[in-house]
């Protein structure tokens, strides 16, 4: 057991109480022991390995390819209709493109973040109309008057097809929210077919939910928001908020949620159907993955996966995940995307995912809705990786990342 473990242990049994009374202590604390994360063999492997309950699973196989490497990676993302450019993010505030065909990469933007535990530079996107509206769209955390902070903002792109030109200016900040604890940050964005931007936000850290968080609809945390970043002249705000969201008009609850009850929502996409797919990290004993769907309750922190985490909760009250995993395949769940590219046949149009811890990469056949569970479930091995985002390109190839090496990996026919 490593040392920052046995001290988060301790930590965690003797001033728990303390914490709670201390969000700032709480946080500081967090950020001194935070874990440090390390495969079992620091050295890549291009072949897995099947172990425990992937033994009894159905396997596919394919190989993973190196296509670059940064630091600490946390994010790829492309442009909408072309792939020539893979844009990575660094944890620690460096955003860079990478251009595939000249096998070159460079720095565009190096932003200023409070990284710590689960801070940084987290996610990026493109606006879906991309490039006649030339804007992207960042995720990071700063230092904000001593309090840990997360930004979404909006850049502006210029010269967006010439490598050495291009650049990034002209920020306007859409939202703000405030991060109690430097963990279940969340972190990610992404347009949907609607063209409204989706904002996962985690339960704001400790354990266990102590502000409420998750069931806590007049706080933005523990939630997924839906905003159209067109800014609304008429109220004066950043963004407008899209009439058909669940809770317009409703009191007790922000009207930029699209829905909630969730801990930490590493990673979610949408299928080709439109479903937005997401992972929730779990807490003590299972990961889940939900078809997420407007106005609904996801249970954290009443539930976890499909089981009570408070004692009595009332399971019917939720929606329930359409799959969960134990801790004998891992601890961490990262969410992925349906593979659409054409290269591995067995693996096209079903949904991959991963755990960061274990490095166990699956799939399965999406259900064609919320409330039908996955019965099945494929391995394609345990990689020793730590698997901090997943990313595909506008052909539908995918690509996974080793935070550890940082490494960015292409999904490849396994050759024989």
């Amino acid at each position: 057991m490593k040392l920052s473990t046995i001290y988060l242990r301790v930590l965690g049994f003797f001033f728990l109480p303390l914490l709670l009374q201390c969000e700032e202590i709480g946080s500081k604390m967090i950020k001194v022991f935070a874990k440090k994360y390390e495969t079992e063999n620091p050295i890549f492997s291009s072949s897995p390995v099947f172990l425990a309950e992937d033994l009894n699973r159905e396997k596919i196989e394919i190989s993973l390819s190196e296509v670059t490497s940064v630091k600490e990676p946390t994010d790829i993302q492309f442009y909408p209709t072309n792939s020539r450019y893979m844009f990575l993010l660094e944890k620690k505030g460096n955003l860079i493109v990478f251009d595939r065909e000249e096998k070159k990469q460079r720095t565009l933007l190096s932003l200023k973040v409070v990284s710590e535990s689960e801070l940084g530079l987290l996610g990026l996107c493109f606006h879906p109309d991309f490039p006649k509206v030339p804007n992207a769209y960042l995720n990071y955390t700063k230092d904000e008057n001593g309090k840990d902070t997360s930004i979404i903002s909006e850049w502006t792109i210029r010269n967006p097809d010439e490598f050495e030109k291009m650049s990034w200016d002209k920020e306007r900040i859409l939202l703000k929210v405030s991060q109690p604890y430097p963990n279940h940050n969340a972190g990610q964005i992404a347009f949907g077919r609607d063209k409204m931007l989706y904002i996962g936000w985690g339960d704001g850290g400790l354990r266990g939910d102590p502000q409420g968080n998750g069931q806590n609809t007049k706080t933005m945390l523990g939630s997924i928001l839906r905003i159209n970043p067109k800014a609304d002249t008429a109220k004066n705000t950043a963004y407008t908020i899209p009439s058909d969201n669940p809770f317009v008009g409703k009191a007790d609850v922000l009207p930029e949620i699209y829905a909630y009850g969730l801990r930490n929502p590493w990673r979610y996409s949408f299928s080709s159907a439109g479903s937005l797919v997401l992972a929730d990290v779990g807490q003590d004993a299972y990961e889940e993955i939900d078809i997420i769907e407007s106005g609904k309750n996801y249970g954290w922190s009443q539930t976890e996966g499909n089981h009570c985490y408070q004692s009595n909760c009332n399971q019917s009250e939720f929606a329930s995940p359409i799959y969960e995993y134990g801790r004998g395949d891992g601890q961490s769940i990262t969410g992925g995307y349906e593979y659409l590219a054409k290269d591995i046949a067995n693996l096209r149009g079903k949904y991959v995912f991963g755990d960061f811890i274990s490095g166990k990469i699956w799939a399965f056949d999406l259900p064609k809705d919320a409330k039908t569970k996955v019965e099945k479930v494929y391995t394609l091995g345990k990689w020793n990786v730590l698997i901090s985002t997943f990313g595909q390109d506008p052909n539908g190839d995918l690509f996974l990342a080793d935070y550890q090496s940082g490494k960015i990996m292409k999904f490849v026919p396994l050759k024989k």
